[in-house]
Parts: structure tokens; sequence; C-alpha cells
């Protein structure tokens, strides 16, 4: 049984039961007196290593991309430089400016050789056909009709890869285009018997002759 005690009340000239004062541990009230300054002291850096860590993660991204587009660049140059090609309106600085685009706006990136593989086969790089310069791709060129014009080159480009970014490459793999050339609505684009196995072999022919030639001081032919 705990021990009970008493004190004398000068007010009521007695002795009464003893209650004493509830203390605060020592220990917590030295962390509460602690705790104020100690945030003070930690939380800038805190706030500071933050938002660097998001300047770095946005620094990487955007070297990220930087030295994709610019192997882009440099991959469809390589290729479109050819003599071959002597005379066409692309060039790896549109091609790569418009993929960029394309990928900013919508998160999908428009394979190079694709791309190449497309405007070779389409209009020989934009050298022949109904309107080869500023439509290389034929967008909206039917066997019977012309429903599409553009007034330049690059805007030919981008409505060709916003087209693949968004009616092809947003629900099919660059495999399952290879395979069989059809949008998400399941049509063709193009009726050409073939056309989607002269698309396979051409991407894979320009994808092994880049990669081949990529870094060669001569230039190739």
């Amino acid at each position: 049984m705990k021990k009970q005690t008493y004190i004398y009340d000068e007010g009521t000239m007695s002795f009464v039961p003893h209650k004493p004062k509830r203390r605060f541990p020592l220990i917590f009230l030295v962390l509460f007196v602690l705790w104020f300054p100690l945030t003070s002291l930690f939380q800038p850096d805190v706030i500071i290593n933050t938002t660097e860590n998001i300047i770095l993660e946005e620094t990487k991204d955007e070297y990220y991309k930087d030295s994709v587009f610019k192997e882009y660049r440099e991959r469809a140059d390589l290729y479109l430089n050819r003599k071959l090609f002597e005379g066409t309106p692309l060039s790896g600085e549109m091609l790569s400016y418009v993929a960029r685009e394309v990928y900013d706006s919508t998160g999908i990136l428009v394979p190079l050789e694709l791309a190449l593989a497309q405007g070779q086969i389409e209009s020989g790089m934009g050298r022949y056909g109904r309107s080869p310069k500023n439509n290389p791709y034929n967008v909206g060129e039917f066997d019977t009709k012309t429903v599409k014009w553009f007034d330049r080159t690059v805007d030919g480009v981008k409505a060709y890869y916003y087209l693949l970014s968004n009616t092809y490459l947003q629900c099919r793999t660059i495999d399952e285009l290879l395979y069989d050339f059809k949008n998400c609505s399941g049509n063709n684009y193009a009726t050409k018997e073939g056309y989607s196995y002269s698309i396979y072999k051409q991407y894979n022919y320009i994808k092994l002759w880049i990669d081949n030639n990529i870094g060669n001081t001569q230039q190739p032919v």
C-alpha cells in the first residue's frame, strides 16, 4: 500500500493529504526545448536537398532527351546524305526536331528507322510523287484523290509523325506494325499489296546500314 503523506494547510489550520504536482520528465522537457532549434537548423537543408534532387532529375531528363535526339539527328543525316538521296528535302535536323516535339506532346518516340523506311518507300525521301517535297509521307493521299496539302516540308513531316504517334504507335508496338501496318482502327496505311513486308525489309536494312556505318570517317555510299 502506497504511503500517504500530509502537509500543514495554514488556511484550514490542519494537516491535509499531500498531492504532489505531476512533473514533466526532464528528458522530454530537454527534447522539447531543443526541438525547435533543431528543426530550424536542419529543415533548410532538407528543402535544399529536395529542390536539388528535383533539379537533378530534370537535368538528367533533359540530358537524356538531348542525347537521344542528337543521336537521332546524326543517324538520320548519315543515311540521308547518301548520293542515292541527293536532292531530298528531308534532313536529320528536321526529323530530330519534329520527333522531339511529338515526343514532348505525346510521350511516344517515333522510331527513326521507321520514318526513313516510309519516307523512302512513299516518295524516295521526298523526291517523287504527287507532292513529294511538302508531303514526303503521302499523308492524306489516296489512290483517287488528295485530301491534305502542306505549305512546307516540315508541316508534312509533322503530320506524319503525329499520325504515327496518335493512331498507330498509341496502341501497337513497332513489331506489330512491321508485321501488319494497320492503325488502332484496323485501317491500313497504304493499300498496296505487300506494303507491310516492304516496310519491314526496309526498316531492318536501314537499321543495319546505319549501325554498320556510324562513326566511319569516310562518307559511306
